[in-house]
């Protein structure tokens, strides 16, 4: 769908037309022995409006040259690669070049390359790829002249016609380029039988001095071996690699590497310490459900930045010595009892911590040695029971299924924005005077101390998004509320009225509630959205999602029925209920938690 909207977008802004603005004809009155005078001012009155049409058929014709200019095509070039690289569907990079010239020299100038070989496992994927056939003999590879006939791909339909795409693209369009921007290589299936030609894919970006090269290599108890001359590369900046292997003894010298993500692969303190050593420019560092890892020590990288440990294997210990460390995220296992040692990073802004094993005492001492500390995620840490959080810097808080949780105090000042997800409200104390934006994600929870809490936010200038799988409540004044809803749903409080119809965008795409109930004032905003949204859809189906497959709600709704009931405690804001009627083709609401 993504180039067809690139397509349309284009076509609609050279086919659109304005309409010529003409005069109407007029029928002349004269009697049959009008006199000369009258011939006269019959005459003026026509110079008069031909002059006049004129200068409006100008004025059209100048708007239409306006309308008609392709503007698409005349952004800078870095800005129409960007383009490019969101369009992850091979078929659609290739089918920009035949849309004008400007875009085939786009499309040659281009520097990324992706390759994924899900694009040709799909359904229908042999026929979406019938046109493939070999480079005449003098463009081919020779891994590729060594390999066909011997392989003869008569088994392997999918996998010949993913090593074609592959060879043809490169051989087509690498020798007018003097270096490679990103090479991006995904393969699921085959690993060993393409081995060969992932080796030589690999080598010739690297010739091309390839800057981001990113490689995914999904096999079975066994991993992708690279070949060494990419771990001597001068221009490499970011290195991605998925199911890959690295010896303990590869020569490792990528000097200008700046980003470095290891996923599902088997490593150890030595290889680790490989990459530190011969990287110093490092400020991305990502490690993901690595094995055979028990002591991770990161030291001697001043430019590190970012550091994102997920635990696969019974991780031990994590100490970074980073002083211009700004985001830290862990994620252990259930059974984790990772020890962090954090106690250099004190420049850190950014925590996310998911561990299971993490006791009062040890999360205390651990925030203390981050003084500038501005967001706190706190995901699933089941052994916390009572903690206090003080900060003049912290700016985000979130508190998600950490269920132990009974006592939470909460001192900071320039709070913004307030997340919990769990069952019971722990909360003792709150001062957050600049809090803007609070979310709830609550289950079962005793409705008497939900209302207590949120009265707390009357007067404050907060309007309540308050949601369950069936309806909707809007509330733009917060006195005399009364909750009526029970077991799962979600409240949001926030200052923002365009957070709140985004809110409810949200949930009637996912969820198609029966009702929705607004508690608002008759100027309100949200009025208007749902007047021009729901109320005034009309018959005919909405224009805003033309060049997608998949709609949006409106084209789902077929009708819904306002009510409107004073209320005695809140003349200025009335209750609006809305019944909603959803047609029977809608797709059934999606199966995710409130």
């Amino acid at each position: 769908n993504s180039i067809n909207i690139l397509t349309g977008f284009m076509q609609h802004s050279s086919s659109t037309q304005i309409p010529s603005i003409c005069s109407r004809n007029r029928v002349s009155r004269f009697s049959k022995d009008g006199t000369l005078m009258k011939k006269r001012k019959q005459k003026g009155r026509t110079q008069r409006k031909n002059r006049k049409k004129g200068k409006m058929m100008e004025i059209t014709n100048t708007d239409e040259r306006a309308v008609n200019a392709d503007r698409i095509s005349e952004l800078p070039e870095h800005i129409l690669h960007h383009i490019l690289c969101l369009l992850r569907w091979p078929a659609d990079l290739a089918r920009t070049s035949i849309l004008s010239k400007k875009w085939k020299v786009i499309w040659e100038s281009f520097t990324s390359f992706d390759f994924d070989q899900r694009h040709f496992q799909c359904v229908n994927a042999a026929d979406k790829w019938d046109h493939l056939q070999p480079l005449p003999v003098e463009k081919q590879s020779s891994i590729f002249k060594q390999a066909f006939e011997p392989l003869g791909f008569v088994e392997l339909p999918l996998i010949h016609k993913f090593i074609l795409f592959v060879e043809n693209t490169l051989g087509t369009r690498l020798d007018q380029l003097p270096s490679i921007q990103k090479f991006r290589l995904h393969v699921f299936f085959s690993v060993h039988l393409l081995a060969p030609f992932m080796n030589h894919w690999i080598s010739v970006a690297t010739d091309k001095n390839v800057n981001e090269l990113d490689i995914h290599a999904k096999m079975d108890g066994k991993f992708y071996a690279l070949p060494e001359l990419v771990f001597a590369s001068r221009t490499i900046t970011s290195l991605k690699l998925y199911g890959c292997e690295v010896g303990d003894y590869t020569a490792i010298k990528l000097q200008n590497l700046r980003e470095l993500s290891m996923k599902a692969m088997r490593i150890n303190e030595n290889i680790v310490h490989n990459f530190v050593q011969a990287c110093p420019l490092i400020e991305d560092m990502r490690l993901i459900n690595c094995y055979g890892l028990k002591f991770l020590h990161v030291s001697s990288l001043p430019k590190l930045n970012k550091f994102e440990v997920h635990e696969r294997s019974s991780l031990r210990s994590v100490k970074l010595e980073a002083p211009n460390l700004e985001t830290f995220w862990f994620h252990g296992k259930k059974s984790s009892r990772c020890k962090l040692i954090l106690a250099e990073c004190g420049n850190l802004k950014n925590l996310t911590l998911k561990h299971s094993h993490m006791a009062d005492k040890s999360f205390h001492e651990l925030i203390s040695h981050f003084p500038l500390l501005e967001k706190l995620f706190l995901l699933e840490c089941r052994t916390l029971h009572r903690i206090t959080i003080l900060s003049d810097k912290l700016k985000t808080l979130s508190l998600v299924r950490c269920h132990k949780l009974k006592e939470v105090n909460i001192d900071a000042p320039n709070l913004l924005s307030f997340e919990y997800t769990g069952a019971e409200l722990p909360f003792s104390s709150m001062n957050a005077s600049r809090l803007q934006e609070v979310k709830l994600h609550l289950k079962s929870q005793k409705q008497k101390s939900v209302q207590k809490f949120i009265e707390g936010f009357d007067g404050k200038g907060f309007k309540l998004f308050l949601a369950s799988k069936q309806g909707v409540n809007i509330y733009e004044e917060l006195r005399g509320l009364h909750l009526s809803y029970f077991g799962a749903y979600k409240i949001q409080l926030t200052k923002s009225a365009r957070m709140v119809e985004n809110l409810l965008n949200s949930h009637l795409r996912d969820f198609h509630p029966k009702t929705l109930i607004l508690k608002t004032s008759l100027t309100s905003d949200l009025l208007v959205f749902i007047q021009e949204k729901i109320l005034n859809k009309g018959k005919t189906p909405p224009s805003c999602c033309k060049y997608y497959s998949k709609k949006c709600w409106r084209h789902y709704l077929e009708g819904a029925k306002m009510s409107l009931f004073p209320d005695a405690s809140s003349a200025e804001y009335p209750n609006t209920i809305l019944e909603l009627k959803w047609s029977e083709a809608a797709p059934l609401p999606e199966d995710v938690e409130i």
